[in-house]
């Protein structure tokens, strides 16, 4: 291809790759191919002067081909030459419409800038109308402000003069509602307690507050039972209003007087059972539920319609004789705790766990009671569960005042007994709201602190009554040792009794084969912890199961003392089954100690659950299943023994000429397995007799080579007797697992069988193999062997060392060694 000219004036080479593929790609897009020869972006000239003339009868178009170039040139010039002067036209618009864009970019900032300062003008002047607007605003809503203040003030003053009034007069139901009406004023208040009149207000309230306390402390002083409860038509339960005061002046004087009055109750009792009556003893414990029981049912009697019900005043009462109690068999406990019997500690318990029983089912009884519709009333109008509304305030206090001037009491609605007490379950449940949010933000802040997903569910108060589960029986827990060491004796007792009467035998016919000294214990286990539950379930219960622990370590020690673990003795049938009834007694123990552990989490108290783990225990037992079946297994190689070395003295050589019957020691072999089998499939459970079957193969596969290399001079027809009667041995132990009825597949024996007898088998087929493959057959059975190895055929085939067999048998091996070598090198590197 010819050379071009640059625009520098120097000369570059053409080539269809000057532009990248994209930038082809782009071109393309901007100019559109008209002309699919001259227009492609690989134009070869003389690929297309050869396509058009390609022979030299095509020449005699060249004229015509050429007057088409040429006008082909023409037309392009043109197309240049109008582009060329398009492009200069549009330049010189382009600059105008440029200029034009500024012009109009100007004008509209001047036109910005004008509506900008007339805004501001119309700001100023909209501020200047409003000024005054704004200033009566503020005058009105302070005006507002200070009516309202003025007219609660007002309300207060009233509220506290009625408040007065009304106390003089006793009439309670008035009096709980003004207070309540005057405490939410005081709060209203509270940034005003150091003006002269707020302050004298309030001092003046609390003086109110006290006196009223006090008068109902000097009534309920005065109270004659029988007749001062005695309540006439239509007339207002002043007792039980006076409770509502007790309300209204709060939790504290709520809690003082609950503590008062249970004091009052309860002060015979302190009496009659003091550290210095007669009655301060442990065996008195029952006399003191009994005098619960009479103070209860003569307080129903003498304060019937004193209490409203939701104060649950026999539960007050109940819960101060508890901890009264609670204290009193304490001190009783720590004197006397040398001298305490475990029967008088139980005895005492056990009324104590009674008593808390009773209480927790009656209680938990009314509060159901109390909980159901028919028993409470829910306020009718929300606007009482509102503390904060000064609407409700002022209708309250306005009530307030009406009444103060002389209408009826009785019929107001406002001031009735039902109303006073929806106003206060209301406020008792916006109390019980505010503990539950209170306690959820504690719990959630407790899981962040320790990196816990916060759990968003509502924290739920434990209810009144279950803090009667453990409040007095309590007090016992320190002294349980005392029955813990007693259950100690006991349990050991037990265990040497059953242990001394174990015979280690059972008859054939028993279909629980296990040792009865296991069910004796386990049954003594049980019946320990049953009672032990009855009394406790905190530290002392947690006690009781180390001693269980300690005493199934002892028992399971005792049985594996008695599995004989002396190599080479043979055992007679009574030791096997003796061992048998072992195995199944482990196996019994080792899944009662699970249980026993599912049990004890069942039962015991939360913190402990954790703790209670007996799984060391179970893999004791199971240490005892695994001895047991290894003892049954040696004592069968012991009885087998002499008839494998009977296969060692036999005549295996050259004299050796026939293979047929199977040989007298196998016919023995083969009887010891199957009276043996036979006593272990009979005794033992499905699972331990295969796991004897297992083991047994194991170890009796590693027992046939060790017999084979004892033997001497085989000849090849020996190798085949022996090769015989293994496969006779192998075929009843192959059919040992049949024995169990349990549809389970012994493929899994099967192979661990023949993986085991497998070395056997090739032992002698290499022995049985002639000398021209003697060493082939070795290597291909025994690729990781050694000389040695090798040798030890040698001595069972009988040739000795030095003998021109043996050396030409070795230099062969270790050619064939040698190309083993050097193939897997070979191969290792390709």
């Amino acid at each position: 291809m010819s050379a071009l000219p640059s625009i520098d004036g120097s000369v570059t080479e053409w080539t269809n790759d000057m532009f990248s593929p994209e930038l082809q790609a782009a071109i393309r897009d901007i100019v559109p191919v008209t002309d699919r020869d001259f227009d492609k972006h690989d134009f070869n000239p003389v690929a297309y002067i050869n396509d058009n003339f390609s022979n030299e009868q095509s020449l005699t178009r060249l004229d015509n081909f050429m007057n088409r170039l040429k006008l082909k040139i023409i037309k392009i010039d043109e197309e240049i030459i109008q582009e060329v002067r398009l492009q200069s036209i549009s330049g010189g618009k382009g600059k105008e419409d440029l200029e034009n864009a500024k012009r109009s970019i100007n004008e509209l900032l001047t036109k910005i800038t004008d509506i900008k300062s007339k805004a501001n003008q119309s700001e100023q002047m909209v501020t200047e109308i409003c000024k005054d607007i704004k200033s009566l605003d503020y005058a009105k809503k302070n005006l507002t402000t200070a009516i309202t203040t003025l007219k609660r003030l007002h309300m207060m003053v009233m509220g506290v003069e009625q408040l007065k009034e009304m106390v003089d007069k006793k009439q309670y139901g008035t009096v709980a509602k003004l207070l309540e009406a005057t405490a939410q004023f005081a709060e209203g208040f509270k940034d005003y307690r150091e003006s002269p009149k707020i302050y004298a207000l309030n001092k003046e309230l609390d003086n109110i507050r006290s006196r009223v306390k006090d008068q109902i402390y000097e009534d309920f002083n005065q109270y004659v039972p029988y007749t001062s409860n005695q309540i006439k038509p239509n007339e207002e339960n002043r007792w039980k209003s006076s409770c509502y005061v007790i309300d209204a002046l709060g939790s504290e004087v709520k809690k003082d007087f609950l503590r008062w009055f249970c004091g009052s109750q309860l002060s015979s009792y302190k009496k009659a059972f003091g550290n210095q009556s007669e009655s301060y003893t442990l065996d008195s414990t029952d006399r003191r539920f009994g005098w619960w029981s009479r103070q209860i049912k003569t307080f129903r009697e003498e304060y019937a319609l004193v209490f409203p019900p939701e104060w649950c005043m026999e539960e007050q009462i109940s819960y101060e004789f508890c901890i009264l109690t609670r204290l009193d068999l304490s001190e009783i406990l720590l004197i006397n705790k040398n001298s305490i019997e475990v029967p008088q500690l139980i005895k005492a318990l056990k009324k104590t766990l009674n008593f808390e029983n009773k209480l927790y089912e009656l209680f938990s009884q009314n509060n159901q009671k109390l909980s159901s519709p028919t028993m409470s009333s829910t306020p009718s109008n929300e606007s009482e569960n509102n503390s904060d509304d000064s609407d409700q305030d002022d209708s309250d206090e306005e009530n307030g005042e009406n009444e103060g001037n002389g209408e009826n009491h009785n019929s107001n609605r406002g001031n009735s007994e039902d109303a006073i007490r929806r106003r206060w379950e209301a406020r008792v449940e916006k109390d019980r709201k505010r503990e539950e949010e209170k306690l959820q933000q504690q719990q959630q802040q407790l899981q962040q602190q320790q990196g816990k997903e916060v759990n968003k569910q509502p924290v739920e108060i434990p209810k009144s009554y279950e803090r009667f589960k453990g409040i007095i029986s309590s007090s016992f827990d320190p002294y349980m040792d005392l029955y813990i060491n007693e259950e100690d004796k006991l349990i050991g007792e037990v265990l040497e009794k059953v242990m001394t009467e174990e015979k280690w035998t059972l008859s054939d016919e028993e279909a629980n084969k296990i040792l009865t000294s296991c069910t004796d214990l386990v049954f003594h286990f049980i019946k320990v912890r049953n009672r032990c539950a009855e009394l406790t379930k905190g530290e002392p219960f947690f006690n009781l199961y180390h001693l269980f622990r300690k005493y199934l370590t002892q028992y399971a020690n005792i049985i594996s003392s008695k599995i004989h673990t002396d190599v080479g003795r043979a055992h007679d049938v009574q030791e096997d089954k003796t061992i048998c009834l072992i195995i199944n007694t482990a196996e019994f123990c080792r899944k009662t100690s699970g249980q026993m552990t599912d049990g004890f989490k069942k039962i015991i108290d939360e913190k402990y659950k954790e703790l209670v783990d007996l799984k060391d225990i179970q893999n004791d037992f199971s240490s005892i299943i695994a001895k047991g079946v290894k003892a049954l297994v040696s004592g069968i190689e012991a009885k087998l023994d002499p008839h494998l070395q009977s296969m060692t003295r036999m005549e295996w050589g050259e004299r050796y000429q026939y293979v047929g019957d199977n040989s007298p020691y196998v016919n023995e072999v083969v009887q010891i397995i199957s009276e043996s089998s036979q006593l272990e499939v009979a005794w033992l459970s499905p699972e331990h007799f295969r796991y004897f079957c297992d083991l047994f193969a194991s170890s009796f596969g590693l027992r046939i080579p060790q017999s084979i290399y004892k033997c001497r001079g085989i000849s090849e027809i020996g190798s085949q007797g022996i090769l015989l009667d293994i496969t006779t041995i192998k075929t009843v132990l192959l059919d040992l697992p049949n024995k169990v009825k349990d549809g389970r597949s012994n493929s899994r024996y099967t192979k661990l069988l023949n993986k085991e007898f497998a070395k056997a088998e090739n032992l002698l087929k290499v022995i049985g193999c002639s000398q021209d493959h003697l060493v082939e057959t070795f290597k291909d059975l025994f690729p990781d062997s050694t000389n040695a190895d090798f040798q030890k055929i040698m001595d069972l085939k009988g040739y000795k060392v030095g003998d021109k067999i043996q050396t030409e048998l070795f230099e062969k091996l270790s050619k064939v060694s040698t190309n083993i070598g050097a193939s897997i090198k070979t191969k290792f590197f390709n």
